[in-house]
């Protein structure tokens, strides 16, 4: 059962016991230890017992059972999970080559000597509950015939024993108090005094917790941006609601407790649901509801949710968020604040921050905030305690070189040269290279710094020989696992099976949508589809139900002679098989590692990691992402052309130049050499890890059933070809990597449980499976379901489907969906096409009005069948308003509230398609980026002459 592997469950293999005495002859030996070896229950009740750690619950849920069926419905869960538990256990121990003695030899052993006993001395005390084993009882004679056992002590036996602070009177007499007391309320006296000061500090400087909850890692730099202002009035502390399992983590409730306001960031994920990792942290916190003390009780709280009004529910998890923290008695200070992804969520943010800030100086004991709320405008963008954060860090960097023979020969010569770069460093060579004029010119201390420059663009040399190399070197390598720190112990590593094009590679309208983009992936973007197989079998063969997803982690599509180009514009003469690894090292400063996680992504995921500067480049940074404008302010001030500097500023400060400049050319890390010329040789690989995001993983609805497939995962990927608002087109970077992969390629994945897909428990419910071209993904997975379980003769209600797409030459898995009805897994298909030629559009709403399909869905969702809605937000919206106009809002809102309601849906960037109309009545000017770039200097030059005339 690989599934409890998830669970992280670990017992000690020895039972050691060393608190009693051993009595013999009236002598007490009070150290005489001993240990003997664990019976399989004894681990078992330890893990399940409601008394102790109390596992029963969260093991049903790992083995697909429900645990919160009546007990009529359902009796038998619980000894269920017991016998696996068992076995699990006695494996573990087994295959650990640990001595484990089972409960049935135990009870044997001890029945054949008690009998001897009983014969022989015609006298044996026992323990009943200690001797019967808790499972199987009744399978030997020792239930019945111990039941009338009496107990007492004989001795010699191990007794419980005096505690240490006895024999210590004992050996060595009463101590002399008076001194230790004086010394003891003159302690007790200095700690009330410096509790009163730290008070008296903490009054000026209040606790301000910010949980964030981030899917792609939005919220967590709008966490940071908040952090940054808020540690200006007050002690700032972070907390990831993704990065745990449980609220019950003493920590976190301590901190909870101890903060005079918490602040949740969270963005949306789904329709309106909370990011996946941090339901159940949320579901705990948030607990019994009503309760006086719960630990929000009364507690100042505010709210910042993202999302996009690209969907039906905008914003839904601030929405619950507001609603639980009212049922648990917080109280939120100010409205939540709702940041829109496709209408722009700075303003937003700004806003609702400076809101904040003032309901907070209006609150007592809040000097220090009225003070930075009076002068919020006036702020400059500068985080004194962000750039503490990244000098406490410090990056090396070793040639491939010097990494195989220390991985050879376990250790480095000191005479070894080092190239060291700190965070906060503009550039770094290798010791015994020569400086180049450019950078020799450059000051080398912090102290003579200009300290009006930005903090990324402050920045200094380092050139020294690092004498602890082998140190490091050796740490790095202890690391094996390079995905533990980014990623968790459910991420997988897996092998592609095979790759198969469903969809014949065109493009939209035989239209070229790169508009002048001369990157090899856009020059010619197509849609494609394609059926990806993912092998299981090298990561261990991982559990997954139909309707569940994948979260895939990307590599970016650039082409090995591109990323070189990129490397050697660096400072440092950097090589792609150069490693870096990340310390940090400033003892002199406290810096938490939560605080480099929210400030600097890819520095926090690659400490004490040795990670190659190709593998960082291809896989974690999102080199295909815009520059944020903060870099953009950081990267003016190493800008060695005043034209680039000068753009730079202005899209860095200026919004509405920042779109423009966006959608004209991207914007992209990837490309920042070729926009702006002159940063070429004074950007470091350090500046990238402290500015760069990291690569997300995206999710896609899995379409296969395990028990249908084997071990393997197929998913359906869609090209995604979308607009960030100009004539500029891009390709998701996701999708693009999937549905370019070869078989035997490497992927990165992780498996995401989605229970409201799941296949409903009663095979014989009715059910309507409604979606739309890739939508047919997860309907796949639980189709191949039905058709399992049909094979093993359960008894199968009706199902329906109802399957749009453009036209029947994009029609997918037509064959599979034949096959479903002719085996019978489905009674009926209902098609419809919205651009086939020489046919009507028709939507799977408009076929659904039709008289003849109506008589059909309707009797299933009045009879209590089950509905699944798989397509974009748009489309399941509409689609629940034709069931209400087809049936009833009662029977809507009983098929919601029943749970029998199931959707997974997505939203949508700014399509291709209206770029496509757009380019054809105003096509761009130039077919190059040099093109592009003259184009927005020329019209940026222009704008600084109108206004010196």
């Amino acid at each position: 059962h690989p599934e409890l592997s998830e669970l992280n469950m670990r017992w000690y293999p020895i039972p050691a016991v060393c608190a009693l005495d051993l009595t013999i002859g009236g002598i007490v030996y009070s150290a005489v230890p001993f240990n003997g070896w664990y019976a399989n229950t004894e681990v078992l009740r330890d893990l399940t017992d409601a008394s102790r750690y109390n596992m029963l619950v969260p093991v049903a849920r790992a083995l697909g059972l429900d645990p919160d069926t009546k007990a009529g419905d359902e009796p038998l869960w619980k000894d269920e999970v017991m016998t696996v538990l068992n076995k699990a256990v006695y494996h573990s121990f087994k295959v650990s080559k640990i001595a484990m003695i089972g409960h049935h030899q135990l009870i044997d052993m001890f029945w054949l000597w008690y009998n001897d006993e009983m014969r022989h001395r015609r006298y044996c005390p026992v323990n009943w509950k200690w001797v019967i084993p808790p499972m199987s009882s009744s399978t030997n004679e020792a239930y019945l015939g111990l039941n009338k056992a009496l107990e007492y002590t004989l001795k010699p036996a191990y007794v419980g024993g005096k505690n240490f602070l006895t024999l210590e009177r004992e050996h060595f007499g009463d101590r002399d108090t008076a001194k230790s007391m004086r010394m003891f309320f003159k302690a007790v006296r200095l700690a009330i005094l410096i509790k009163r000061w730290i008070s008296r500090f903490r009054l000026e400087r209040q606790p301000i917790l910010i949980l964030y909850a981030s899917v792609m890692g939005n919220a967590a730099e709008y966490a940071s941006k908040l952090g940054s202002i808020l540690r200006k009035c007050s002690q700032v502390t972070f907390f990831d609601c993704c990065g745990t399992n449980s609220a019950d983590d003493l920590e976190i409730m301590s901190l909870v407790k101890s903060a005079s306001l918490c602040i949740f960031i969270s963005s949306t994920q789904g329709n309106g649901e909370l990011p996946s990792l941090s339901r159940k942290f949320f579901s705990t916190l948030f607990g019994k509801k009503g309760h006086d003390d719960h630990v929000l009780f009364e507690k100042n709280c505010a709210v910042l949710g993202f999302g996009s009004s690209a969907y039906p529910i905008f914003c839904g998890a601030a929405t619950e968020l507001s609603r639980k923290i009212a049922e648990s008695g917080g109280r939120e200070i100010v409205p939540s604040g709702l940041c829109d992804a496709v209408k722009g969520e700075g303003i937003t943010f700004q806003t609702w921050t400076a809101t904040l800030l003032d309901k907070l100086a209006s609150m007592p004991d809040a000097r220090l905030i009225v003070q930075l709320s009076e002068r919020m405008n006036d702020l400059d963008h500068t985080d004194t305690r962000r750039q503490i954060i990244l000098e406490s860090v410090t990056v090396r960097i070793f040639s491939s070189r010097q990494v195989k023979e220390a991985a050879a020969n376990k250790f480095l010569s000191s005479s070894l040269s080092k190239r060291r770069s700190s965070v906060s460093s503009v550039a770094y060579q290798r010791v015994g290279r020569r400086c180049s004029p450019a950078l020799a010119g450059r000051r080398s201390t912090a102290d003579s710094l200009d300290s009006s420059r930005h903090l990324d663009g402050s920045l200094h040399c380092i050139f020294e020989v690092d004498e602890r190399i082998n140190e490091a070197i050796t740490k790095a390598l202890q690391n094996t696992s390079r995905l533990s720190k980014r990623k968790g112990k459910d991420v997988f590593e897996g092998q592609i099976l095979s790759r198969v094009d469903l969809l014949p590679s065109e493009s939209e309208d035989d239209t070229d949508l790169s508009d002048g983009d001369d990157n090899e992936s856009t020059k010619h973007a197509r849609r494609k589809t394609s059926l990806v197989k993912i092998d299981l079998s090298l990561c261990g063969n991982p559990p997954y139900q139909p309707g569940d997803h994948v979260q895939v982690y990307p590599h970016n599509t650039i082409s090995e002679e591109k990323l070189r180009a990129f490397i050697g514009h660096l400072a440092g003469e950097l090589s792609l098989d150069d490693q870096m690894y990340v310390t940090v090292e400033n003892e002199e400063v406290s810096v938490s590692l939560a605080e480099i996680a929210v400030t600097a992504p890819c520095l926090y995921h690659n400490i004490d990691q040795l990670v190659s500067i190709d593998s960082f480049l291809k896989t974690q940074a999102s080199m295909e992402a815009p520059i944020p404008t903060q870099s953009c302010l950081d990267l003016a001030s190493l800008a060695t052309s005043a034209k680039d500097s000068a753009l730079l500023k202005e899209v860095g400060t200026n919004k509405a130049e920042y779109d423009k400049m966006t959608s004209l050319c991207g914007m992209k890390w990837m490309d920042v050499f070729d926009i702006f010329p002159s940063l070429s040789g004074q950007v470091t690989l350090s500046f990238l890890l402290s500015s760069m995001k990291m690569n997300h993983p995206r999710s896609y609805s899995i379409a296969s059933c395990k028990s249908c497939v084997g071990s393997e995962i197929d998913l359906v990927v869609g090209s995604l070809i979308f607009s960030r608002g100009g004539y500029k087109t891009e390709l998701g970077v996701c999708s693009n990597f999937l549905t370019n992969v070869n078989e035997g390629d490497e992927i990165t994945f992780k498996i995401e449980r989605n229970p409201s897909f799941h296949y409903p428990l009663d095979p014989n419910a009715p059910l309507i499976f409604i979606c739309t071209g890739t939508g047919f993904a997860p309907i796949r997975g639980l189709l191949q379901k039905r058709s399992y379980l049909r094979s093993r003769g359960e008894k199968m209600g009706t199902a329906y489907l109802v399957f749009g797409s453009r036209s029947t030459k994009e029609g997918l898995f037509e064959d599979e969906i034949e096959r479903f009805i002719n085996e019978g897994t489905l009674t009926d298909a209902f098609k419809c096409y919205s651009r086939e030629p020489g046919m009507t559009k028709q939507y799977t709403t408009d076929i659904m009005k039709t008289e003849e399909i109506e008589q059909v869905l309707a009797p299933v969702i009045e009879c209590d069948g089950h509905v699944y809605i798989c397509g974009s937000a748009h489309m399941f919206e509409m689609c629940k308003s034709v069931m209400i106009e087809m049936t009833s809002k009662f029977h809507i809102s009983k098929l919601i509230e029943g749970g029998r309601l199931h959707c997974d849906v997505f939203g949508a960037l700014n399509p291709a398609v209206s770029v496509i109309s757009r380019s054809r009545s105003a096509r761009f000017e130039g077919s190059t980026k040099s093109r592009t770039m003259n184009l927005v200097r020329n019209r940026h030059t222009q704008s600084q002459r109108y206004s010196m005339n």
